[in-house]
């Protein structure tokens, strides 16, 4: 999708959207009033939107990578306690 092919009408509900998308992810209360939205000028409100899509496209990145660290993190404690058993049950007999 090319913002700069949106209409105004257009770029100011995908604004809206994608902000109230980034409140929900911080779990922030949901802002009611976006009238001074109509107050920016257009590269103002082209601006903000790239910036917010921008934003919420580097905390999605972020969180991937946050959960895949844990996991592998878990993984690599999971193989370690089973190796640690499998030696400790060898030891015994």
């Amino acid at each position: 999708m090319d913002i700069k092919t949106l209409s105004r009408e257009d770029k100011e509900k995908l604004y809206i959207e994608k902000q109230i998308e980034q409140q929900l992810r911080w779990g922030n209360t949901i802002d009611g009033d976006w009238e001074f939205i109509e107050k920016w000028s257009d590269e103002e409100l082209e601006k903000n939107l790239k910036d917010t899509i921008g934003q919420l496209k580097f905390e999605k990145t972020l969180s991937f990578i946050k959960i895949t660290l844990i996991a592998i993190i878990l993984i690599f404690v999971v193989l370690g306690i089973i190796g640690l058993l499998v030696f400790g049950i060898e030891q015994l007999f």
